[in-house]
């Protein structure tokens, strides 16, 4: 189940820092810092009794496992708000790399390209994102693509805060479903696929073939927040 708290951080006042760096910084702390405070009183309860959980920050929430009478000792308890399901829902059948049809590339402008005008940006302002850095968050990355193999950031410096896959917990980039590549391919996919051919890319697996929790959800958003100032933390 998923337990969300009544006492959310707000963190409005962190706009008016002008340095980027600072003010991710303090953005995690305080979050950071507001969910260990409102959080003790659960996490010292859930340890004693040997209940199984998952803080999280982002959102200050918190993720049980645990039966119908953890739900019901959760509802009395001041500090929760609400509580949702947050199943681990698989498909059947079972895992199984779903590749498209297309494996290779030709080098030309792809009509995707041509009709949102993205080849005139790079021939005419000699824009094609090089100095951006994006994070993907959906079904995987097929780090072996020709198309995107080489934009991925791991590949000079190694998987570690590069990938993260809360589903299975692979060490490096695949892709179960095959959407991820494609939407991948779509932002920054070489020779005339992406738009921004130029762009690197990390990846998060938030869901398998369109399945996931809220819980999932926020393990990439709090892994790409992180990420976003190389934070080596516990927990995403």
């Amino acid at each position: 189940m998923f337990v969300i708290l009544k006492d959310q951080a707000d963190i409005s006042d962190v706009v008016k820092i002008k340095d980027r760096d600072e003010r991710l910084s303090a953005a995690y702390e305080q979050l950071t810092e507001h969910a260990n405070s409102t959080q003790a009183g659960l996490r010292n309860f859930f340890d004693k009794t040997g209940i199984e959980y998952t803080p999280y920050y982002l959102e200050n929430a918190m993720e049980v496992r645990g039966g119908m009478l953890i739900r019901l000792y959760l509802l009395t308890r001041p500090e929760v708000d609400r509580i949702i399901p947050s199943p681990r829902l698989r498909a059947v059948p079972d895992d199984e790399s779903q590749p498209g049809y297309l494996t290779e590339i030709d080098g030309g402008v792809q009509w995707n390209i041509s009709i949102i005008g993205a080849d005139k940006v790079w021939d005419e302002f000699n824009v094609r994102e090089g100095s951006v850095v994006i994070g993907q968050s959906d079904s995987g990355v097929d780090g072996n693509h020709p198309a995107i193999h080489d934009q991925y950031r791991g590949v000079t410096e190694g998987d570690d805060y590069n990938w993260f896959d809360p589903w299975d917990d692979t060490t490096s980039p695949n892709d179960e479903g095959g959407h991820g590549t494609h939407t991948t391919g779509t932002i920054l996919g070489a020779d005339g696929i992406g738009v921004a051919p130029d762009a690197q890319w990390i990846g998060c697996v938030n869901l398998d073939r369109n399945l996931a929790n809220p819980a999932l959800y926020l393990d990439c958003m709090q892994f790409v927040r992180a990420i976003s100032r190389r934070q080596s933390v516990d927990r995403w």
